[in-house]
Order: C-alpha cells, then sequence, then structure tokens
C-alpha cells in the first residue's frame, strides 16, 4: 500500500549557496553532477524575501514532483531576522531555488514563538471514505507536524488548490524541562478486512492515532479521538534512557501488515474493526537509548520467500537488525561500532543511525540500495584519527562530518562521506539526517540530504541541503 501510495503521490543545476541564481541548463535537462554540492544552507532569503534559516533540517519528502522539507529552529541562538517558527520549505524545480512554502508563526501570550521545528512530513493519498467506500478520485494531501511548546500534539494537512495548512490537535500533553510531547512518524495503511484507506501518527505520550478521509472534516481528515494502542500501558522500566517516555519512531508496511518502531519493541496492526496492536519483537541487546529503534523498513527476505523488517539501534549498543515479522526472529546485519571504529581507525560510543526513515533507490545491479544517515559520538579520551575532526556539544564529542551508509540487495554495507563544505561556517556537517530521491524527472537519478543535528547545543544557521548524483553517493 505504501508503495502503491507513492507512486500516487509523486505521479538546480544547484547554487554553490542558496543565495545565487541557478545557472541556465538546455530545456529538459539538469547538468550531471559528479560530486556533492549544496543546494541550501540556512541564512538565506528566497526570492519573495522570506527568511530561511534554521539549526536542523529534519525532514526531506517528495511530493507530487515537488521536494519538500521540514526545517527546525531547536536550539537556535537568533541574529538580527529575530526568533523564527518552524518551516517547511520546497524546490519546485531542479535549477531553482528553495522558498518557503508555509511558516508556522504563531506566537503565545509571553510572544515567544509556539511551535518552533518539524518532527514529521509526508505526503499522503486515499482512494477510499471512511467506510471504505470508493473516492471518485483519488485525493493526497501533504500532512505535517511540528514540536509545540504548549503541549499539543497537531496534525496540518495543506490544500493543493489554495495552499492553506489546516491543523488538527491529537492529544495535548505536559511539557517539562527535558520533554516535550510530539509526533514523529506518518503512515498510510489499507486495511486488509475492511479494505479502509487509514492515515496512521505515532505520538509521545499517546500513541498510535488513526484517521479516516472525510472531506467535511477541517484538514479532510477525520482522527479517532483515542489512539489505537496507548502506549502509556508499555513498560520501558528495562530499556535504559526509556523510562517514563516512548517514541514510535516510524512506520513500515510488510507482507501486507503494518508494524511500528516503539522504543526497542516492534508492534504489528491487526487488521479489522477490533484494531489491536500486537508486540512481535523486542531488541534482546538494547544497551543505553534514549530512542530505541528507528528507521523500520522493508526489504525482501534473503532466506526465503516474503520481506522482513530492517532497524537501526540507536544508542551505545548500536546495529542495524534485521527481523522477521512472522517469528521475531533477530539477525543482526551490522554492528555500527566496529563497522565505524574500523573505517575511520579510533574508538566510536553512541551512535544515531537512521533519523527518520531509510531511503531505498533502485540498484542498478537489481533489487533496491538502502541508504540512512547517522551520527556518531566520540568517547573521552580518544584523539581524532587522521582526516576527522570532533565537534563540542557540552555533554560529549560528535565527529563533526555527515555520513551515511549504502545496505546493497546481497547484504553488503559501505560507508560514504559527504564532502561539500560549507563556506565561512565555523561548524561542520555533523549529521546526515535525512535522505530523499529527486522527484524530478529532468533530475532523475540525482539524491537530496539534509542535517544537523543541534545536540542540546546552541547554534545557528547550521541547517543544509546537498545534492549529489546517484553514481556519486552510491560508488564504490
Amino acid at each position: 500500500m505504501l508503495l502503491r501510495l507513492q507512486t500516487l503521490l509523486c505521479g538546480c543545476i544547484l547554487a554553490i549557496a542558496a543565495s545565487c541564481a541557478a545557472p541556465a541548463s538546455p530545456p529538459g535537462q539538469i547538468e550531471p553532477i559528479g560530486e556533492y554540492q549544496i543546494s541550501f544552507l540556512a541564512g538565506s532569503r528566497d526570492d519573495a524575501g522570506r527568511f530561511m534559516g534554521g539549526t536542523e533540517l529534519r525532514i526531506l519528502t517528495a511530493y507530487r514532483g515537488k521536494l519538500y522539507a521540514g526545517n527546525g529552529y531547536w536550539e537556535d541562538r537568533p541574529g538580527p531576522e529575530g526568533s523564527q517558527g518552524a518551516q517547511i520549505l520546497v524546490l519546485d524545480d531542479p535549477r531553482g531555488r528553495w522558498r518557503t512554502e508555509h511558516v508556522f508563526d504563531e506566537r503565545m501570550p509571553s510572544g515567544r514563538g509556539r511551535e518552533f521545528a518539524m518532527s514529521a512530513l509526508t505526503g499522503i493519498a486515499f482512494e477510499t471514505d471512511g467506510s471504505g467506500g470508493r473516492l471518485p478520485e483519488p485525493v493526497s494531501m501533504l500532512i505535517a507536524s511540528p514540536w509545540d511548546l504548549t503541549g499539543a500534539v497537531r496534525v496540518y494537512s495543506r490544500d493543493d488548490v489554495t495552499g492553506a495548512w489546516t491543523g488538527a490537535t491529537l492529544e495535548t500533553g505536559q511539557p517539562r524541562r527535558d520533554f516535550l510531547p510530539q509526533l514523529r512518524s506518518f503512515a498510510g495503511h489499507r486495511d486488509g478486512r475492511s479494505g479502509i484507506d487509514r492515515v496512521f501518527a505515532g505520538t509521545d505520550p499517546g500513541g498510535i492515532f488513526s484517521g479516516v478521509y472525510d472531506a467535511a472534516m477541517p484538514g479532510r481528515i477525520s482522527w479517532r479521538p483515542t489512539p489505537e494502542l496507548d502506549i502509556s500501558t508499555i513498560a520501558t522500566g528495562s530499556f535504559s534512557g526509556l523510562t517514563g517516555r516512548l517514541r514510535i519512531s516510524s512506520f513500515s508496511e510488510c507482507n501486507g501488515k503494518l508494524y511500528a518502531a516503539i522504543g526497542q519493541q516492534i508492534y504489528e496492526r491487526r487488521d479489522g474493526e477490533t484494531r489491536v496492536w500486537t508486540l512481535v519483537y523486542t531488541n534482546p541487546r538494547p544497551g543505553h537509548s534514549e530512542t530505541g529503534l528507528r528507521g523500520l523498513t522493508t526489504i525482501p527476505n534473503p532466506s526465503g520467500r516474503g520481506e522482513s523488517l530492517l532497524a537501526a539501534v540507536e544508542g551505545n549498543a548500536p546495529r542495524i537488525v534485521r527481523v522477521d515479522p512472522a517469528t521475531g526472529a533477530e539477525t543482526t546485519e551490522l554492528d555500527l561500532q566496529t563497522f565505524l571504529g574500523r573505517a575511520w581507525g579510533m574508538r566510536v560510543g553512541y551512535v544515531i543511525a537512521a533519523y527518520n526513515d531509510m531511503t531505498k533507490i533502485p540498484d542498478p545491479k537489481g533489487g533496491d540500495l538502502v541508504l540512512f544517515g547517522l551520527e556518531a559520538f566520540i568517547p573521552p579520551g580518544t584523539s581524532p584519527a587522521l582526516g576527522h575532526s570532533f565537534v563540542d556539544v557540552g555533554y560529549g564529542r560528535v565527529e563533526s562530518g555527515a555520513w551515511y551508509v549504502v545496505r546493497h540487495s546481497d547484504g553488503r554495507y559501505e560507508l560514504h562521506q559527504i564532502t561539500a563544505s560549507l563556506p565561512e561556517k565555523s561548524h561542520g556537517l555533523v549529521a546526515t539526517r535525512t535522505i530523499a530521491a529527486s522527484p524530478f524527472p529532468e533530475d532523475r537519478g540525482a539524491i537530496y540530504f539534509g542535517g544537523y543535528d543541534a545536540n542540546k547545543a546552541p547554534t545557528h544557521n547550521s541547517a543544509w541541503i546537498i545534492r549529489a548524483s546517484a553514481a556519486a553517493a552510491t560508488r564504490q
């Protein structure tokens, strides 16, 4: 269903800096590039004069032939432009420049901005209404959720005709000094028994909410008032770092069923009127982690028919695991500490991999390549190896480059570095947190990367987007 929806939804030469105009190219073509080139740098203005800053470029997603970006201002120390709200940026054409699609600029009574970073952004499509009846024609929309300082968890949907964004509140939690209620993931899925197209939202602290298409509702989605799975009932005491909070980091369809990564566990949705979620996997070696599993993705089962699930384990026991959803059996495909340590020639500690999702692109040799970004902390006392540098984030040091991993269909993993540099920036790229294939026909095969992780440390204008050809980004 997800693949079907993506097909339905998705049916410059880039500037060296975002403030520069793109050079002309022959009609219908985008000039090939061999290496990484800057597509967007925070601290510029679009053609309408609207400021585009950001500390973290958190999400890239293709929708209806355009590329959208979820921008955030977590830990920002504003310049003369003043404090900014969460932004959605858009690239309409690969030869053009990024522009501001929408700013969440609502203010609280204190005058402080209410919503300051995008946490989820994707396209969704419906072919049925809430009773399973066929719509006259499929309906698609872009949906998003920002971090909200009031504790409200809201979903916004975009009207493609008017460009207006309409919000609906799923729940309101209590913000704490070290925790903000938030929505981290969306998914679309057709219920295998009722035939109803549904959208799912994974929130903390509430759980998994579901909605159906309803043209009469604000935002055209009718959300159930209570979650299908209340994650407050899930015990977290045995998982170091997760006590009292759980993130639903990602969803994936596998063998026609919908799965959710929740903390250190994977749950399966039992379709039908009962709407029951069942535990199918628990990480036997969780280590210490603030999130648990990330980037839940479906791949062909390498040992038989059907499909398997792939996930990244965040933390001080970081791995890439393959899970048989029928049995819960796990195979460790990659130990990230060993893999990075050998590649870099130095010790590696806590690792975050596949921040949001893993990205699939066609492999010229057959099957798919799976790409995911990462960030790695370096243990105290470790000296930087040749060609490496660190960024001190106050409570630790991270490798300052932007790295990502390519998984081949035969199970081989390769490490790659984004080699573009940021002009006049004192910080490094730090983390690759989102990857998207180009949606533009004339730019077919290009890959866009976005990132930076503020890591709870003050920063300013550190968000970035970089483009590369698939050949450059995946070459061995």
